[in-house]
C-alpha cells in the first residue's frame, strides 16, 4: 500500500464527530434490532414450527460463509479510506473504494450464481424432509440473492463509516429492520411461510442498498467511485491486509455458523432451532459490546496516521474498561436470568436452551470484555498473529465439537467452542495487544479485574440464594425489574471496587481538542 500513499495530498480541516454520539446511534440501531428480532422470533416460530425454524437457521449459518467472498477488503476499505480520508490525498481514496467496489460486484454475482447450484445439493447433504423440500431450496435461492446485494451494499456503508458518519448510517439501518419485519408478518401472516421470511430479508437489503447509495453520494462527497479508477495495484494491498482478516473472520464463522451445521448434521434439525435461540441471545450481547465499541476503529487508525500513540494508548485503556464493564454484566445476566428469560420468551420447549446459553456466556464475557483490542489491531495492521490464533481457537472448537456432540448432543457442542476460545482470549490475547499497543500487561489487565471477579460472584450468590424469585409472578415485567436492579447493583460495585483499589485505567492526556471531539 505504501505505492499508493505516494500520491499528492492536501491539507483538510478535521473535526471529527463525537465517538460517543456514533455510539449511541450504533446502540440505537441494535436497540430495534433486538427488539425486532425478540418480538418476531416466536411469531416465526408460531408460523412455520420448531423444525422451520431449525431450517431457517441452518440456511442463515450456511449463508453466513459467503462473507468470505470480499477477502477481508471490508476491514481494509474501513482502514485506509480513513487515512487517506485524514490525509486529504483524494486520489489514493478513490481509487481504493472504486478497486474495491468492482471486486465486490464480482463477489455479489458469484454468491448468487453459488446459492443456485448449491440449494439441491445442500438439501440432500442435510436430507431435508420431503414436506420442507422446496421451501429449502427456494429460501437458499432468495437468501443467495439477498446475501449478493449486501457486497456492493457494504462498499458504501464502509466508505461513509470510515469517515465516521454512523448516525446516517444507522438510521437507515433502522429503517431497513423495519421494512424487514412489517413484510414478514404481512407475508406469513398470508401463509407464505419461510419463503415469506427470505423475500423479507431481499426486500429490507434492497432498503439497505439504495439507502447506502444515496447516503455515499451526500455524506462523501470526496470519494467517487467509478470503473476507469480501479487499479491492480490497489487490489494487490487490499488484499493482503484483508486476508489476514479472512483468517479471522473464518475463525469467527467456525466458532459461531458451523454450531448449526454440526448440530443440524449429528443431531437433527429440531435441536438447531434450540440451539439457536441460545446463539440468538449470545448474538445480541455482542452486537451490544461491538455496536459501541465498533466506531473507535477508525479513531485508532487515525490516530496512527497522525502519529498521535500517546491519545491513541489512553482511548485504548478507557475503551478496555467499558467494554469490560458491559461484557461481564451482561454474560453474568445472561447466565442468572437466562432460564426464566427462554421460557416467558419462547416457551417451555426450548427450555434445553438454557445451559448452552450458561456455557456461551461464560467464555464470551472474556472474548466481548477485549473487544477495542480487535479495533486496534485492525487500525494498527496488526491482526496476522491474532489472526493465527484464532484460526487456531476456530478449529480446535469444531473438533471438540463433533466429538462431544454424539454424547452431549448441542451442550456438547457449546462445550466444545467455548474451550478454546477461553484459552485464546485469557492467556494469547492479553500478551499479544499489550505489546502492539505499548502497555503493560498489568495495565492492560487492570480493567478486567473488577467486572470479571464481581460476575463470577453476582453468578454464585443469585444461583444460591435467588433473592427476586418472588417477582417471577409478575412475568417479563418482574424479570425486567430483577435484571435492572441486578445491573445496577453490578455497575456500581464494579465501580466503587475500581476507584477504591485504584483498578481504573488511567485517563491520559486529554483527548478532545480544536481537532478532535471528546468520546
Amino acid at each position: 500500500m505504501n505505492s499508493i500513499m505516494e500520491s499528492t495530498t492536501r491539507e483538510r480541516p478535521v473535526r471529527r464527530p463525537s465517538l460517543r454520539l456514533n455510539a449511541l446511534s450504533n446502540w440505537a440501531l441494535l436497540g430495534a434490532n433486538v427488539i425486532v428480532g425478540f418480538w418476531l422470533t416466536p411469531f416465526i416460530i408460531g408460523h412455520v414450527g420448531k423444525t422451520g425454524y431449525g431450517i431457517w437457521t441452518l440456511i442463515g449459518s450456511f449463508i453466513g460463509y459467503y462473507g468470505l467472498l470480499n477477502l477481508g477488503v471490508e476491514s481494509a476499505i474501513t482502514r485506509y479510506v480513513a487515512r487517506y480520508a485524514g490525509q486529504g490525498d483524494d486520489k489514493s481514496l478513490n481509487e481504493t473504494a472504486s478497486t474495491a467496489m468492482v471486486m465486490f460486484c464480482c463477489t455479489g454475482v458469484l454468491a448468487i450464481v453459488a446459492s443456485l447450484f448449491l440449494a439441491g445439493v445442500l438439501a440432500g447433504f442435510f436430507e431435508v424432509e420431503a414436506e420442507y423440500l422446496d421451501d429449502f431450496r427456494y429460501v437458499v435461492w432468495i437468501i443467495g440473492v439477498a446475501t449478493g446485494l449486501t457486497f456492493p451494499g457494504n462498499v458504501f456503508r464502509a466508505i461513509v463509516c470510515a469517515h465516521e458518519k454512523y448516525v446516517a448510517v444507522n438510521c437507515a439501518g433502522i429503517a431497513a429492520t423495519l421494512v424487514r419485519a412489517g413484510l414478514i408478518v404481512y407475508l406469513l401472516t398470508c401463509g407464505v411461510g419461510l419463503v415469506g421470511v427470505s423475500l423479507a430479508t431481499l426486500g429490507s437489503q434492497l432498503v439497505e442498498l439504495v439507502g447506502g447509495f444515496v447516503l455515499y453520494r451526500i455524506l462523501t462527497p470526496a470519494v467517487r467511485i467509478k470503473w476507469s479508477l480501479s487499479k491492480w495495484r490497489v487490489l494487490g494491498p487490499l488484499i493482503v491486509y484483508g486476508g489476514v482478516s479472512t483468517v479471522i473472520v473464518v475463525a469467527n464463522i467456525l466458532r459461531t455458523n458451523i454450531a448449526a451445521v454440526i448440530i443440524g448434521k449429528c443431531v437433527n434439525m429440531s435441536a438447531v432451532g434450540v440451539y439457536g435461540v441460545a446463539a440468538l441471545i449470545i448474538r445480541y450481547i455482542t452486537q451490544v459490546i461491538t455496536a459501541g465499541m465498533g466506531v473507535l476503529t477508525p479513531r485508532f487508525a487515525a490516530l496512527d496516521g497522525a502519529k498521535e500513540h500517546g491519545r491513541l494508548k489512553s482511548l485504548f485503556l478507557r475503551s478496555l474498561s467499558i467494554s469490560a464493564l458491559l461484557a461481564f454484566a451482561m454474560c453474568a445476566l445472561g447466565i442468572i436470568f437466562g432460564d426464566r428469560f427462554i421460557t416467558l420468551w419462547v416457551g417451555k420447549e426450548f427450555s434445553e436452551a438454557t445451559p448452552v446459553l450458561w456455557v456461551l456466556c461464560g467464555s464470551y464475557a472474556f472474548a466481548l470484555a477485549q473487544n477495542p483490542a480487535i479495533g486496534a489491531m485492525y487500525a494498527l495492521n496488526k491482526h496476522y498473529f491474532f489472526g493465527i490464533a484464532t484460526l487456531i481457537e476456530g478449529l480446535t472448537g469444531v473438533i471438540l465439537g463433533v466429538m462431544l456432540a454424539s454424547k452431549y448432543g448441542i451442550l456438547g457442542v457449546a462445550i466444545g467452542l467455548a474451550i478454546p476460545m477461553l484459552v485464546i482470549r485469557i492467556l494469547v490475547m492479553p500478551i499479544y495487544v499489550s505489546r502492539i499497543v505499548g502497555v503493560g500487561i498489568l495495565e492492560y489487565l487492570r480493567p478486567l479485574a473488577a467486572p470479571s471477579a464481581l460476575g463470577g460472584i453476582m453468578v454464585a450468590v443469585w444461583w444460591t440464594f435467588d433473592p427476586f424469585r418472588f417477582l417471577d409472578r409478575y412475568a417479563l415485567v418482574g424479570l425486567g425489574i430483577c435484571g435492572a436492579a441486578a445491573g445496577l447493583i453490578f455497575v456500581v460495585t464494579v465501580l466503587a471496587i475500581s476507584s477504591v483499589l485504584g483498578l481504573t485505567s488511567p485517563r491520559g492526556p486529554r483527548l478532545a481538542g480544536p481537532r478532535e471531539t471528546k468520546m
